[in-house]
């Protein structure tokens, strides 16, 4: 009951491309309104075990958090650990993309499970809830932004910056940003 499905969508293009937009954190503020920013708390390329702070606006606040990407199948699926904002201390959740080729198509879906969010029954019950009201067949939401994004022909960003087009961003010579 903790997991769910937030959006699925197919994408006119192949898993490798897909896997460009979706493994590069830096790059998601581009395709999900409530990423504001992404600071890395380290300096290699994303990969399992890459650490990074995120600011969300959620609910009209703003809110940060510290990740860390626990699951990086290059193609296949990406999995994303947050703890802080306003989960309860010790609480956190999981996001998870799903990446899986289908003939000349990719189908990109991204589930959130709270079932260690510390959160009451009631609550995670109510955001499974309102998710599935509001968007019950996964045809709103970031995934959606991020397929017409691809079908547009917007390039990936840059792994390491999280730039669009591959023009840099962040420090100088498209470095990541260094954390506060």
């Amino acid at each position: 009951m903790s997991q769910f499905t937030t959006g699925r969508a197919r994408i006119l293009a192949p898993p490798a491309l897909v896997w460009q937009w979706v493994c590069e954190p830096r790059g998601w503020p581009a395709w999900n309104p409530k990423i504001e920013d992404i600071v890395p708390m380290s300096m290699q390329p994303p990969g399992p075990g890459w650490r990074f702070r995120i600011a969300l606006r959620l609910r009209k606040s703003r809110q940060l958090a510290d990740a860390e990407l626990v699951e990086f199948l290059p193609e296949k699926r990406l999995v994303c650990k947050m703890i802080g904002g306003d989960l309860k201390p010790g609480g956190w959740i999981l996001e998870t993309y799903e990446i899986q080729a289908d003939e000349d198509t990719t189908v990109l879906s991204h589930s959130v499970d709270l079932g260690h969010s510390k959160m009451p029954v009631y609550a995670r019950f109510m955001v499974k809830f309102l998710n599935g009201l509001f968007n019950a067949n996964g045809d709103l939401g970031h995934v959606r932004n991020l397929k017409a994004l691809m079908e547009d022909g917007v390039p990936p960003p840059r792994i390491g910056t999280g730039a669009p087009g591959g023009i840099g961003a962040g420090a100088p010579g498209g470095a990541p940003v260094p954390p506060p």
